[in-house]
């Protein structure tokens, strides 16, 4: 069993984006279930519109979403952590947010995809049902999937098919491995969810009940009659797969382990028909193999986390300042925050492991870390606090582990930990070192691990 300073780390880059020393030490002292318990409590917070540039930048916005992440509704640049700061619904949300995939592209516009980015927020305290119904009429699914072309004159299938297939039940049956539905239930459900307009004059959606399908449907095993979207819902809701597709994604997200029949079974009552969004989080994360050895550090960072966590770590309030370069490195790390490839989503894990976007990765954290340093290592701007934390806590001889347990990287490699020292020892400490050394903990394999 990993000692209780690794599990502290893995809590909150788990339910949350990673660790600061505060947290570590604070968790150390209350012990792992508190931990837990203290992170699934804290009350929700809301961003106000404001949280956003006014401008209508897509990379300053995306950017700013990630700032939040990362230290909660602060002033945007100030690298300090709010006191309403709720890692937990940060991660839970990030987690719908590859579910129930919204981008901007065609029409898909900024705002569109800033009122999908809030409502998902929201969603921890309401259950995803709800998610379900309310998403399909808002104008974010509705342009990216198509679903405003859906008329009874004119039916289209692409909301019905990915409703079906990514957000709800699956193509099979996650333990039965039994077919879901076939074309024949595309074909009908997208007839029920016709009639949801978007109004491009006042950027609202509404239903509109001359152009929605009123005659009989008959989808997923059963006769629904004149069904719309309270009735589609509904059956996806009794279907047999409910209660395991949705648990067993989030399960994967939070642990890292592909979860079981028996763990799918044990997780079911507490999804419930309704999808308890809170209680499923709540019971993965207090099941014994959340904190087991196979489940620290078997995952890979994506860049998001990546990114966040090492904000984080650095205290670095300089995202939105920079939005025109981090942006692009995102997108070419295929993940950018509001551009998803497709409505899969974004590559998971060691998808997007590669030596192209690893070197992306260097640019990124040679770029947050070095911050207010010339070439030359001489300070010319504000550099991060914790560099200053770094250089004037630690001597070269004792910097590598200090650096370390900061970022909650404990249990290291006798390798890393080596590379570390040597790069610490080797020349004068000055805060220009303290700065490289930070850069290139950014870049080991603990910290690309999750």
């Amino acid at each position: 069993m990993a000692a209780l300073e690794a599990q502290i780390a893995h809590i909150w880059r788990r339910l949350g984006f990673g660790p600061t020393k505060p947290d570590i030490d604070a968790g150390v002292g209350q012990g792992a279930q508190a931990t837990i318990s203290q992170l699934l409590s804290r009350p929700s917070v809301s961003w106000a519109a404001s949280a956003f540039p006014a401008d209508q930048q897509t990379d300053a916005s995306a950017l700013r979403q990630l700032e939040l992440m990362a230290f909660g509704p602060v002033t945007s640049g100030s690298g300090t952590t709010s006191p309403q700061y709720n890692p937990a619904q940060e991660r839970i949300s990030w987690i719908l947010q590859g579910l129930v995939v919204v981008g901007i592209v065609d029409s898909v516009y900024l705002n569109d995809m800033r009122d999908h980015i809030s409502y998902l927020r929201a969603a921890m305290g309401s259950t995803y049902r709800q998610l379900l119904l309310d998403v399909s009429g808002r104008s974010g699914i509705l342009k990216y999937l198509s679903g405003y072309l859906n008329t009874r004159d004119h039916p289209n299938q692409n909301y019905a098919r990915e409703l079906l297939e990514l957000f709800s039940i699956g193509r099979v049956h996650p333990i039965t491995g039994a077919s879901n539905y076939g074309q024949a239930d595309i074909t009908e459900v997208a007839r029920a969810l016709s009639g949801w307009q978007y109004n491009w004059n006042t950027g609202l959606s509404a239903f509109n009940a001359s152009q929605w399908d009123p005659g009989s449907k008959t989808f997923l095993g059963a006769n629904r009659g004149a069904a719309g979207l309270t009735e589609v819902v509904g059956a996806l809701v009794g279907h047999q797969s409910w209660p395991y597709y949705i648990p067993a994604r989030f399960y994967r997200e939070i642990t890292g382990l592909v979860a079981t029949p028996e763990v799918l079974s044990a997780l079911a009552p507490v999804w419930g028909q309704d999808g308890n969004i809170a209680g499923l989080v709540s019971a993965i994360a207090n099941r014994p193999e959340f904190l087991s050895d196979q489940a620290i550090f078997s995952k890979v960072k994506t860049p998001v986390e990546l990114l966040v966590s090492a904000t984080r770590l650095l205290g670095w309030g300089g995202l939105v300042a920079d939005a025109s370069n981090l942006g692009w490195l995102l997108r070419e790390q295929s993940q950018h925050p509001f551009s998803p490839p497709n409505v899969s989503g974004w590559p998971k894990g060691d998808q997007w492991l590669n030596a192209t976007n690893l070197q992306r990765w260097c640019q990124v954290a040679n770029g947050i870390s070095m911050k207010g340093f010339d070439w030359s290592g001489a300070i010319v701007g504000s550099v991060c606090p914790s560099v200053t934390v770094v250089h004037g806590s630690t001597t070269a001889a004792n910097a590598a582990s200090f650096v370390v347990a900061m970022a909650g990287l404990n249990p290291v490699s006798p390798k890393t930990l080596g590379a570390l020292t040597d790069y610490a020892t080797g020349g004068s400490w000055t805060p220009a070192r303290a700065a490289g050394l930070l850069n290139l903990l950014l870049l080991s394999p603990e910290f690309l691990a999750n």
